[in-house]
């Protein structure tokens, strides 16, 4: 019987594997982190439905409908009313735009990044659902459409061109999902920290039946005083249990 400590650090580990993986995770990988649940069904339930509220598809991706929220829906039904207004070009049309683009005509690159906004939508529902909000891998999306197209000089024909914007536009939201997860997990480590002194705070609190100082916690919990200091600066002083300077 696997212990709570150890079920959660599988399942942290789970979830790291399946945010390297595009938020999808494969049944082996589950029973090699998992081997006894295969014929426990309550547990094996557990971690299905777990999967299911981080939005990690098993075995294969969610689909876009499972994973963006109704706000997100709701501002792609709008954005995509917008986009209606530009008629697409032909696949001659565009590639004639391209190598007038590929030319350096500004004309011709208006033409292009109106023709390849709604392939950046397309773009950017393959990768909803994985931290960042589907307006911003949008907006990153366009931002790098436009910038890309000052570098589609170099390029030698017309799908060459096209497969340096999709690319593009693909890396720049790989690299704000990476970006977020990092932030996130900062953001995690900081709160830990911060819950970690509150909680030996009001421990020594309870013993000593009066606020503690910073030295105090520090020598008693083994916190250093420059984490103690920075969770009280987090928390603006709301840490009622620690003396503070003005005290």
């Amino acid at each position: 019987m696997i212990d709570q400590n150890e079920f959660i650090k599988k399942i942290n580990e789970l979830t790291d594997l399946a945010e390297e993986q595009g938020n999808v995770i494969y049944k082996d990988q589950l029973f090699e982190l998992f081997p006894d649940i295969k014929e426990k069904e309550e547990a094996l339930k557990v971690i299905t439905d777990y999967l299911k509220e981080k939005k990690i598809g098993l075995d294969e991706k969610l689909s876009f409908e499972d994973v963006v929220t109704e706000e997100e829906k709701n501002y792609l039904d709008y954005y995509l009313e917008d986009l209606k207004a530009i008629a697409p070009l032909s696949k001659g049309e565009r590639e004639g735009y391209m190598l007038s683009a590929m030319s350096g005509d500004e004309d011709s690159k208006a033409k292009i990044i109106s023709d390849t906004l709604s392939s950046v939508v397309d773009i950017a529902k393959l990768y909803a659902g994985q931290g960042v909000f589907l307006e911003d891998l949008i907006g990153e999306g366009n931002l790098t459409l436009m910038t890309v197209m000052d570098l589609i000089g170099s390029c030698e024909n017309a799908k060459e061109a096209d497969g340096l914007i999709s690319s593009q536009i693909m890396n720049a939201m790989q690299d704000l999902i990476a970006e977020s997860m990092d932030e996130s997990k900062n953001e995690e480590k900081i709160l830990k920290n911060v819950n970690k002194v509150a909680d030996a705070a009001k421990s020594l609190y309870e013993d000593l039946k009066r606020k503690v100082t910073v030295e105090e916690l520090s020598k008693e919990s083994g916190i250093s005083e420059a984490s103690i200091k920075k969770a009280l600066k987090l928390t603006a002083n709301k840490i009622d249990e620690i003396k503070t300077e003005e005290e």
